[in-house]
């Protein structure tokens, strides 16, 4: 059955706290009006994330965050819609396939993938995390090799087998972490400084050779964007994506697996290019659910055009 709308799940947060670093992401990509361009595929809808200053520390703060977008997203995907979460923390994607569990029967969301586009593997646990940054372990939560006690607390979290991940635009990570991924023997199609990748190719070869995976969720981080577009977050790096590689991305994946969810996230909009990357981060999204419009995956809503990319 096709979606019949789209739902807006905004998470303005960081570990927490309201509107701080990337948590200014949600609110600068929706002052750009995307919910305005995305009316025009299909009814739009909002679920805003309430404060959680009442909870303990960055940890207490983060995990209630994760139930409560669970919750929503699972309540997006009861109403036949398609969750869209705004979010500052790269573990919204951990929420949502939780979410995504609460909604559909087991059998049907233990094959689904996740594409996770990020400079970051996100796979640190406490015990081989180095900086102090709770979100560098956004994957290992997901994934069940981290915070265990905590993450059975939020409804609908079932492990997700990290080689139904697919990376695409790794490249700021140490050594430990490379080879972490290398063990874990996830396919990861690497960004590079010193040449030009093919992203949406190399992803599309990589989507037709894993007939495993039929519909995928989407994490886009944006600093896997190129650091010449801006300072997305505190963690630039060359060898990323260009606007080309981003629109060719969200064009190509509809094409190739069913998306079910998509998190746009880890953008903090008082850095050099604010304004740049909300625009670009809003066309990739109009991008990728038109092509969900284009599949039949999301019913149509009118014949009015929205974002021209310009690339």
């Amino acid at each position: 059955m096709p979606l019949t709308s789209i739902t807006i799940i905004i998470a303005p947060y960081h570990v927490g706290l309201y509107d701080h670093r990337v948590g200014g992401g949600p609110l600068r990509i929706m002052s750009h009006g995307i919910d305005k361009e995305l009316s025009k595929l299909a009814p739009v809808s909002f679920i805003n994330i309430g404060p959680v200053d009442e909870f303990e520390g960055e940890i207490g703060r983060t995990f209630e965050i994760l139930r409560r977008i669970s919750n929503a997203v699972s309540k997006a995907v009861s109403n036949n819609s398609f969750p869209l979460v705004l979010s500052g923390n790269c573990y919204a994607s951990t929420a949502t396939m939780a979410g995504l569990n609460q909604a559909r029967p087991t059998s049907s969301t233990a094959k689904i993938g996740v594409l996770w586009l990020d400079a970051h593997d996100d796979l640190d646990t406490p015990s081989t995390h180095e900086n102090g940054y709770l979100d560098a372990m956004a994957a290992s939560m997901m994934t069940g090799t981290s915070w265990h006690t905590l993450m059975k607390t939020v409804p609908g979290h079932q492990p997700v087998d990290v080689k139904r991940m697919i990376y695409c635009g790794l490249r700021d990570v140490s050594e430990i972490q490379r080879k972490t991924v290398k063990d874990a023997g996830i396919d990861v199609i690497w960004g590079d400084a010193n040449k030009k990748v093919d992203f949406t190719s190399a992803l599309a070869e990589t989507l037709d050779r894993r007939d495993d995976i039929q519909e995928a969720h989407i994490h886009f981080d944006l600093d896997v964007l190129d650091d010449s577009l801006g300072r997305v977050n505190e963690f630039p790096s060359p060898g990323g994506f260009l606007p080309k590689d981003v629109m060719g991305l969200m064009d190509m994946i509809p094409t190739k697996i069913n998306p079910t969810s998509l998190v746009v996230c880890s953008f903090n909009p008082r850095l050099e290019g604010g304004d740049t990357v909300a625009r670009l981060a809003c066309q990739a999204i109009y991008r990728l659910v038109s092509g969900l419009q284009e599949k039949g995956i999301l019913t149509a809503n009118s014949e009015e055009k929205g974002y021209s990319s310009g690339v």
